[in-house]
């Protein structure tokens, strides 16, 4: 009886300390900073002010809603770079002529892979590969002999790699990296809106989570919306418009006065604005 009682009573602790225990993919609460996975793609030129995008399956927040709200550039590169220049390797002219990233699409091998992919060639992995160069993205791109698309980048007198969390002063002179790397990114990227616009990283990307349809919807009683925090404010974010997951239209909790107004916003810059690409001045 004794031992029967002892059981009990550790299996209940059991299950008291496991509930104690915070998940793994519980990492953050509306308002916590995310990274969006597009910023691990080396391709990734960065995001546009007058967009916005709903990445729905993040990891890094408890939402799973990493909500970049009409915001410029890259998260992990404060002031952006001017585009970098690509090099063949043993071709001359540079230093140091470096990998920089690679290109293979995913597909679906059990398909048909001309529909897929470009070459025609889908590996049982799951990605295309290239037969030739003209399989890859532009002329700097060469297909490998393991058939797969390679950028190079100079890399002469590589001045290291820009920081979220350091100060412009620090981050100036630096490039663009994939975040957790110094691989350095193959494309030009904005510098991020001026700290005082309501766009730039910490205003506008960020944990988030949906709080109601968009406007002029029906209520959808069999969606769990949330309640925003204090100092949040449930504003519309996607309206419906026939196009793409509609679960993720509507309203999302966004910072107080972070509403976007008109591109004029982003104000005066303080990386890379020159170019069409970029707003701001």
């Amino acid at each position: 009886m004794t031992r029967s009682i002892l059981s009990g009573l550790l299996g209940l602790l059991s299950v008291v300390a496991m509930a104690s225990l915070p998940s793994a993919c519980e990492s953050g609460g509306v308002g916590d900073p995310c990274l969006p996975e597009d910023e691990y793609d080396p391709q990734f030129a960065g995001f546009k002010v007058t967009e916005e995008n709903i990445e729905s399956r993040s990891f890094q927040c408890q939402t799973r809603i990493c909500l970049v709200n009409h915001f410029q550039g890259r998260v992990s590169c404060p002031l952006g770079q001017e585009a970098p220049v690509p090099c063949q390797p043993g071709g001359g002219g540079c230093g140091a002529c470096e990998p920089a990233g690679t290109y293979a699409p995913d597909c679906n091998p059990e398909e048909d892979a001309a529909g897929q992919c470009v070459s025609g060639i889908c590996d049982p992995g799951g990605f295309c590969k290239c037969a030739t160069n003209a399989d890859c993205p532009s002329e700097d791109w060469v297909c490998g002999d393991d058939g797969v698309c390679r950028l190079h980048l100079c890399r002469d007198n590589f001045p290291g790699c820009q920081d979220a969390t350091k100060s412009a002063e620090e981050n100036q002179g630096k490039v663009c990296c994939v975040p957790g790397t110094d691989d350095q990114v193959a494309s030009p990227v904005c510098g991020q809106c001026a700290p005082d616009s309501q766009r730039n990283a910490q205003q506008a990307v960020y944990c988030s989570c949906r709080c109601g349809v968009a406007d002029g919807e029906p209520d959808d009683p069999n969606f769990n919306f949330c309640e925003c925090p204090q100092g949040f404010t449930c504003s519309e974010i996607r309206p419906n418009v026939g196009l793409g997951d509609p679960l993720l239209t509507g309203k999302y909790c966004i910072k107080q006065n972070s509403q976007f107004e008109s591109e004029g916003e982003c104000a005066d810059v303080p990386g890379r604005v020159n170019s069409d690409q970029c707003a701001g001045f």
